[in-house]
């Protein structure tokens, strides 16, 4: 059971489930501001841990919201589920949020990101519209409406979620297949952030940029063909838009992944400063962080890339992260 606090009680009008994990215990700095944000709001929070707690870590965890703790198995939508189940009646809310410890944020106070989506028409919004596989709202940051949480396909999607074996298993099944579902059930949904124009070529730029640092297939007859299908395969906003955050906070956060890993190449120690530059209270402690917790974050089988060819390193400037 849950621990309650003060933090739980009151006309809460939002309920936020949040996954957390962290490899030596602990509450990061950025994950503490983003908890301190979300008691601004007005919510009831629960925070569900697989870290094997420190004890201050658990002590603070327990004072500023419910605090789950559970084995360090699956991913994030099993404790999204421990969560939910925890909530009680959910169409007791005016909105029902799940969101990890995965990101910086917010750049913008949550009070003006939910009246900004007070008038939009949709069921469920995530903070980003991925279309890759299909299109969907990434799962670390997911909101939805009462009419989703009382419908037969949201409670049907939760009663089924198991452990997976693998992250990509995770992302097709639950995260696009969240979406998907309630697609299929009638529920209409929008993004906090939309591209513009210049931004949505940026993203195909950066996307082409990504391809020529991938490794080459192994199957030389099919090099050509794979250049060709990666090229034109959708990006995903959390790390081609991540600048954007520079941007008046437009996307209001930055994912750690992006600054640890850098997945498009495009620069990402840059953008870590320029955000330090921009944001000198919301990243405090982000650096530290990223250095602590290195050794456990490899880059990822098949996601690393390889150095900038001499030919192409004129083209850089265009494509990397900027203000």
């Amino acid at each position: 059971m849950p621990e309650r606090s003060e933090a739980s009680l009151g006309d809460a009008k939002r309920l936020v489930v949040m996954a957390h994990f962290d490899p030596d215990g602990l509450v990061a700095p950025h994950v503490r501001r983003q908890i301190e944000a979300w008691r601004r709001l007005s919510v009831r929070i629960i925070v569900v841990s697989t870290a094997v707690l420190v004890d201050e870590a658990r002590q603070w965890l327990a004072t500023h919201a419910e605090l789950i703790q559970r084995e360090n198995y699956g991913y994030d939508f099993l404790s999204y589920q421990e969560g939910l189940a925890a909530g009680g009646d959910l169409t007791a809310y005016r909105d029902v949020v799940i969101c990890n410890d995965t990101f910086v944020g917010p750049l913008r106070p949550y009070e003006a990101v939910f009246a900004d989506m007070a008038d939009r028409d949709a069921d469920f919004w995530g903070m980003a519209r991925c279309n890759r596989r299909k299109p969907h709202v990434q799962s670390y940051f997911a909101v939805f409406r009462p009419q989703v949480v009382a419908s037969t396909a949201f409670r049907d999607f939760w009663s089924q979620v198991a452990p997976l074996a693998s992250r990509g298993a995770v992302i097709r099944r639950y995260e696009v297949g969240m979406s998907v579902r309630l697609r299929k059930a009638g529920f209409r949904f929008t993004s906090y952030f939309r591209e513009s124009r210049r931004e949505r070529l940026m993203g195909r730029l950066r996307v082409v940029w990504w391809v020529l640092h991938r490794p080459p297939s192994k199957r030389p007859g099919r090099r050509l063909t794979k250049l060709w299908e990666d090229a034109h395969e959708p990006w995903n906003p959390a790390a081609a838009m991540a600048d954007s955050a520079l941007d008046d906070a437009r996307f209001p956060l930055v994912k750690i992944d992006t600054l640890r890993h850098d997945p498009y190449g495009l620069n990402a120690g840059k953008l870590l400063a320029l955000c330090e530059l921009a944001y000198p209270s919301e990243f405090e402690g982000v650096r530290d962080y990223l250095v602590r917790t290195a050794s456990r974050y490899p880059t990822r089988k098949g996601e690393g890339l390889r150095g900038t060819p001499w030919w192409l390193k004129p083209l850089r400037p265009l494509v990397s992260y900027r203000r």
